[in-house]
């Protein structure tokens, strides 16, 4: 495995329309919360135009402001334009939610400025599809461990 640190001028790889079938969270010797993703397909090599096996690691995770927002649409599909209903929850909570209520999520958007990682897509849950937002802020390195 090969690990590349995200720098910001030079995006290397892209999570748009990644599968994250796995998220939980590593702790070191300090107790700082790294949190891993892991995607059931991988995720794009831009430079190579290919898929590629890996997963990303978020170093120093802040717990205290990390938030996960889920919205259940009434009455349209989700991710239109309508009513919802929703609620927010904090990043700890949701990851010990994910095993028993959900199946993966589909990543649509991510946008990673100073600090925070946002991922917008759609959590499954059942049969049914939720828009889900995560706003992860972290304190260390965002990495991509790649399989070459």
């Amino acid at each position: 495995m090969k690990e590349y640190k995200r720098i910001y001028t030079d995006q290397r790889f892209s999570l748009h329309d990644s599968n994250i079938i796995d998220i939980d969270f590593d702790y070191d010797n300090n107790d700082n919360k790294d949190l891993i993703l892991k995607t059931q397909y991988g995720f794009v090599d831009i430079n190579k135009n290919e898929m590629v096996e890996g997963e990303i690691i978020l170093k120093d995770v802040s717990l205290e402001d990390s938030y996960v927002y889920i919205m259940e649409y009434k009455n349209v599909l989700a991710g239109n334009v309508g009513s919802f209903v929703g609620e927010k929850i904090d990043l700890q909570n949701f990851i010990s939610a994910f095993y028993t209520k959900f199946k993966n999520i589909d990543v649509i958007y991510e946008y990673d400025s100073y600090k925070t990682y946002l991922l917008t897509g759609f959590l499954s849950r059942g049969d049914e599809y939720l828009e889900v937002n995560i706003e992860i802020f972290y304190c260390g390195d965002f990495l991509y461990r790649v399989i070459e």
